[in-house]
């Protein structure tokens, strides 16, 4: 089986590109020329090829197909998940969504009896209860999965929860905050629900094989911020006290990051925007919606101690 991956070399990619290794398939990574290939790991079956989304897509598949042949699937991971400018996300996300799916219709490299899989986000459905994005992330991605649906004839759209592990550094601050000893909370009632890199690519490359449509992801649990408060307090063999943050003092500083980070012109972590969105009700594991019928293995315990063991090894906590 031939698979290809765009943003294989980033964090959720490198986990796909693993796992689809070790079904033994041989994987094609589809990254950016000069991208850090650091995640990637050194295989037989890895073959890494440098796409240029500025140019004729059509034209570059095209080469692709000469050299190794049709593809039995296509696994688009890359997109934009932060930014400042609303415009980037449909840019990013909906655009070159699009000009893949037709440079694949146009070339035929991705067999006809063959699969598309699109790593969306449960921002697509919205927040539970509210059933429509709140971001232009969510609904960038909720675009992005309608040209799917237009164009592409065989598909999955991979609708995960908040992804952690080794290699992510969207939690860091949470994390460098409970070595201190304090957890900020802005809503100590707030349900969430999470899912482990190493689980979610796993579930994907099964579900790929066997299902179509919509599917989301999480680990099938709820959590609150007291389940990771006392996961951080076994972790660093230390008191971590809950510290109540009004939700006007916590948007006034994302705000403020946002303006600071529009003038030194760096993408930050997370914005106002991003803050608003991952402070809903997440538990959409509890709906009717269709979930994934692959069972996660990897707790919140062992996940969280995973990612503190990669923090430090890579002197980041």
């Amino acid at each position: 089986m031939k698979v290809a991956i765009t943003g294989a070399n980033g964090f959720l990619g490198s986990y796909l590109v693993k796992e689809c290794l070790h079904q033994q398939m041989e994987v094609h990574a589809f990254i950016r020329a000069n991208a850090n290939t650091s995640f990637l790991p050194d295989h037989q079956n890895l073959t890494i090829h440098h796409l240029d989304y500025r140019k004729n897509l059509a034209e570059q598949f095209e080469g692709i197909k000469n050299k190794l042949g049709e593809l039995d699937y296509f696994i688009h991971n890359a997109g934009m998940t932060v930014s400042l400018k609303n415009e980037e996300y449909y840019l990013v996300n909906v655009g070159i969504t699009t000009a893949i799916t037709e440079a694949l219709v146009e070339t035929k490299l991705l067999k006809e009896s063959g699969k598309f899989i699109y790593t969306s986000s449960y921002a697509a459905q919205g927040p539970a209860s509210i059933n429509k994005p709140v971001s232009h992330y969510g609904s960038s991605k909720l675009q992005a999965e309608k040209v799917i649906q237009e164009k592409m004839a065989n598909y999955l759209l991979v609708r995960p929860t908040a992804i952690y592990g080794a290699g992510d550094e969207a939690f860091l601050p949470l994390f460098k905050g409970a070595k201190l000893g304090v957890y900020p909370v802005t809503d100590s009632k707030q349900r969430m629900s999470m899912i482990h890199a190493a689980d979610l690519a796993k579930m994907v490359v099964q579900d790929m094989q066997n299902h179509a449509g919509i599917i989301h992801y999480n680990d099938g649990s709820t959590y609150l911020h007291q389940d990771f408060i006392e996961i951080f307090q076994e972790l660093f063999n230390k008191k971590v006290r809950k510290f109540p943050l009004p939700k006007w003092l916590a948007k006034f500083s994302m705000g403020s990051s946002d303006v600071w980070h529009k003038l030194i012109k760096k993408r930050p972590g997370i914005t106002l925007e991003k803050f608003d969105e991952i402070s809903q009700h997440w538990d959409l594991h509890t709906t009717d919606l269709k979930h994934s019928t692959v069972k996660a293995e990897i707790s919140l315990k062992e996940g969280f101690k995973d990612a503190l063991k990669y923090y430090r090894e890579n002197n980041l906590i």
